[in-house]
């Protein structure tokens, strides 16, 4: 492949050299001293203060390619030919040297003789009142006003309407000589279609407007040019999309090579490409992951990759990237090479926390997105639930939510992130309403049979606790299921001729009356007719795990014995927790027996039939009552075939089959002869299992086996580890022997031991590790060891506290070997091209002063 990429870089800072311009390395991208900007979002961000006159420049013509980061188009990243976080701006500038006719002949000559673009393919924009800039061009680029065109939008200035320096610019377009999508065929710059490609801006400083608006001639005029380098070089390169070029096509091309996935959206390996170059360059320049500010966005950055990454099954994550970014980039940006390891460890940690949060909420927010359709809005309610309830980034929600042409409602997201507060149950809500003023009249409920009604207000009374907004309605007819019997309450919509409303929960308030709590700007007043809509994706997945628990009820006394009764549950649409009555923790083979024996019954797809009876006869009939629980002399019964029976009010699938299948999470005891089981069920256990699935396949892929050779592997290596460290602690002579074949250095202040034993595989290397750290480091300092293809570094707390981490190093001494590496800042492992083990001790000693210093 090309490098043109990297050529063009070069060749612009040469021709200006050659033209009297001083070169300036690129500043940092968090910009010094200038608090207005989190970023530097342009190539003259680091000029300001010489523009506006605060600092005297080090010459009248400079020239940069300075690093740039923007986020106002995040979402679009991935998805277009152009959109960055990232990305280089070329640029020259003169401070009160050379003027307009300098900056045009420049640009054209840069454009046309050192990158051999057609002239013919050129096309200008101006300022209609810049008669100076027509002028320009039609000498420079010998060409007629058909070429030149004006744009009463070809004026720059450093905030709108703000005083200061200010003035015409002259834009720079290329023809793509695609059939423009506006249809006309004599289209020119200035179009909304897409044959005109803007490729470089020339900003011409020639007024200070005061404060009054007045725009004054500047005694000095300035330029000051812009060239996004991923830009121009896609020109240069011939392809159409800035993805496509030598400075993001590896990059990509690499992230795809690294998928699970055959089916995964192109787009992903995109936004990777993109978001790796960003989080790098903003970890290299001294940022980290943090809740706001520039922590914020990029852990937002890193967490969206991260989203994408996990889509496409992406080996690696993003950080798996960052080797790759140095070298494409690292010659132009020697700190990507410096901090390498320091950088992947920060995006691979940040990685790996989002991952805990996403299992339980994406789940949810496909059922909201799948409920919604295409052109619809995601409540605000439903944006905070998924950020609060299962930690959901609402950046995260949003993407995804575009993606399926849904528009979430930010208003309302932030009206309900500014309470930071869990919507209080049914019991919290009765203490802070005013019992006395609901009304005695009960709803009939038809929510078993139907998820919509036309019906009518009983009454509405304002919600205290929840605050203003928010009301509890009273129906005469409902088909949303209040909360009981450890089942949550309905949620969905109400809706009448002037208006609607959210149903946030319902409950029972003042002995058995139903109240919905919802939410709106005006509730439905009493007699309103209003039609209410229960959430039905909801009401479906709390169903599957509501009937889960039936059946789990059964399989564990059929497993364990009629003792093993229920003492409690809770049941929602993500998951289930069943509590039962007995006097041990189960074992293994107990669950796997119990688990098994729920899905049979599953798989058998029993019917489900309702009866309601006598209680007396129900019990007869051998149903099952929860422990505790309340009854009248009526009582439903809830029966799946004849094999799972119970006294239950809830809501239920139709057949045991629409459960799909049960995935038990864990078991522990939570009170004295209490046991409690955690699962989930139909969407949630397929989820649970794809992720557990995932993780098991890279556990197999780090150890170079198939996935049904993990339990064997992981027993013959701690077999071999407890094996090796009973040798070393009993000072076994040919453990001692090798130890001692070790050499120590002095770094600084800092102690190395390095130990080669080219033969030794990565438990050995594991166990000598600990042997050379404890018995010849005395537990300070840094032990390296170094097998056949592996590596092991531990460090000394003291040596920690100072800042010197094992991973950083292990990541470091892996990559500049050909591998990867990782670990705590106490231990690390990694592996490494065997033929470049050499290279090994030596990155480790080049990193470890670098440590230390960052310490």
């Amino acid at each position: 492949m090309s490098v043109a990429g990297p050529d063009i870089r070069t060749a612009f800072a040469s021709f200006f050299q050659k033209n009297g311009h001083l070169l300036l390395s690129s500043a940092p991208l968090v910009p010094h001293g200038d608090r207005s900007l989190l970023f530097t979002v342009a190539g003259m961000v680091p000029l300001k203060a010489y523009f506006l006159g605060q600092d005297t420049s080090p010459a009248g013509r400079l020239t940069s390619c300075q690093k740039c980061f923007r986020t106002e188009d995040l979402e679009q990243v991935g998805f277009t030919a152009r959109h960055h976080t990232f990305f280089e701006m070329l640029g020259n500038f003169s401070i009160g040297d050379y003027y307009k006719d300098e900056a045009i002949a420049y640009a054209f000559s840069f454009l046309t003789r050192d990158l051999g673009l057609d002239p013919r393919r050129l096309a200008f924009t101006i300022h209609p009142d810049d008669e100076v800039a027509r002028k320009a061009w039609k000498k420079v680029a010998a060409v007629g006003d058909d070429r030149i065109v004006p744009l009463s939008e070809n004026f720059w200035e450093m905030g709108k309407g703000l005083p200061g320096p200010c003035g015409y610019d002259s834009e720079l377009f290329w023809d793509t000589e695609k059939t423009c999508s506006c249809g006309r065929s004599n289209c020119q710059p200035g179009c909304d279609g897409d044959r005109w490609l803007e490729i470089w801006n020339l900003v011409f400083m020639e007024f200070d407007r005061t404060q009054d608006g007045t725009l004054l001639p500047l005694p000095r005029p300035s330029i000051d040019t812009g060239m996004g380098l991923e830009r121009i070089t896609a020109v240069v390169e011939g392809v159409g999309s800035n993805f496509d070029t030598s400075l993001l096509a590896p990059l990509v091309q690499g992230f795809a090579s690294r998928s699970a996935n055959p089916d995964a959206d192109s787009a992903a390996w995109r936004v990777c490409a993109d978001h790796v170059r960003g989080a790098s360059f903003l970890v290299a320049d001294g940022v980290l992951p943090g809740n706001e500010g520039r922590g914020y966005v990029l852990r937002r950055l890193i967490r969206r990759a991260a989203l994408f990454a996990r889509r496409a099954e992406l080996t690696g994550g993003l950080a798996a990237g960052v080797g790759e970014l140095a070298s494409i980039m690292g010659e132009a940006y020697p700190e990507l090479h410096e901090r390498q390891a320091f950088i992947q460890g920060v995006i691979q940690t940040e990685e790996m926390a989002f991952a805990q949060t996403l299992d339980a909420g994406m789940s949810r927010l496909d059922q909201l997105l799948a409920q919604a359709g295409s052109g619809a809005t995601l409540s605000g309610q439903d944006a905070f639930r998924l950020h609060d309830t299962y930690g959901l980034p609402v950046e995260v929600t949003v993407e995804l939510a575009r993606q399926q042409r849904v528009a979430v409602d930010m208003a309302g997201f932030q009206e309900e992130l500014s309470r930071q507060q869990e919507r209080s149950r049914s019991s919290a809500r009765t203490q802070g309403n005013k019992v006395s003023e609901v009304p005695s009249a009960t709803t009939t409920f038809v929510g078993y049979d139907q998820l919509e009604i036309d019906t009518q207000v009983i009454s509405v009374l304002p919600d205290e606790v929840a605050g203003q907004g928010h009301f509890l309605v009273f129906l005469e007819e409902s088909p949303f299921y209040a909360e009981a019997g450890g089942q949550v309450g309905d949620s969905g919509t109400l809706r009448w001729e002037s208006g609607s409303a959210l149903v946030l929960d319902t409950t029972y308030v003042a002995d058995k009356v139903r109240a919905h709590h919802v939410k709106a700007d005006s509730p439905p007043a009493p007699g309103t007719r209003v039609t209410a809509s229960v959430d039905a994706l909801r009401r479906a997945a709390i169903a599957r795990h509501h009937s889960a628990t039936h059946l789990l009820h059964k399989a564990l006394r059929e497993v364990l014995g009629e003792s093993a009764v229920q003492r409690g549950s809770y049941v929602g649409p993500q998951h289930a927790t069943f509590d039962f009555a007995f006097a041990r923790a189960l074992t293994e083979s107990e669950i796997e027996r119990v688990e098994e024996t729920t899905n049979s019954a599953i798989r058998a797809n029993y019917h489900r039939s309702v009866d309601l009876l006598p209680i007396g006869e129900a019990r007869r009939k051998g149903a099952v009552a929860l422990f505790g629980e309340r009854y009248g002399e009526t009582v439903r019964i809830v029966d799946f075939g004849g094999w799972a029976m119970e006294l239950c009010g809830g809501t239920h699938v139709a057949d045991s089959g629409n459960i799909g299948c049960v995935f038990i999470l864990g078991e522990q005891g939570i009170g004295q002869g209490v046991r409690r089981i955690s699962m989930v069920a139909g969407d949630a256990a397929v989820a649970t299992f794809r992720g557990n699935h995932r993780r098991l396949r890279e556990v197999a892929s780090g150890l170079r086996v198939r996935v049904e050779e993990v339990p064997e592997r992981v027993a013959l290596m701690a077999a071999r580890l407890r094996e090796l460290e009973k040798a070393t602690r009993t000072g076994d002579r040919g453990a001692q022997a090798l130890l001692s074949r070790a050499t120590i250095e002095e770094h600084g202040d800092v102690r190395l031991a390095v130990l080669d034993i080219p033969d030794a595989d990565s438990e050995l290397v594991g166990v000598l590790t600990d042997g050379l750290f404890s018995e010849r480091m005395h537990g300070k300092g840094v032990a390296l060891v170094l097998g056949k293809e592996t590596l092991a570094i531990k460090v000394g707390p003291e040596e920690v506290s100072r800042g010197v981490s094992a991973r950083v190093l292990v990541n470091a001494a892996a990559a500049a070997a050909g591998g990867k590496g990782g670990g705590r800042p106490e231990f690390g492992r990694g592996g490494f091209e065997s033929g470049r083990r050499a290279g090994v001790p030596a990155a480790i000693r080049s990193v470890l002063a670098g440590e230390k210093v960052d310490a």
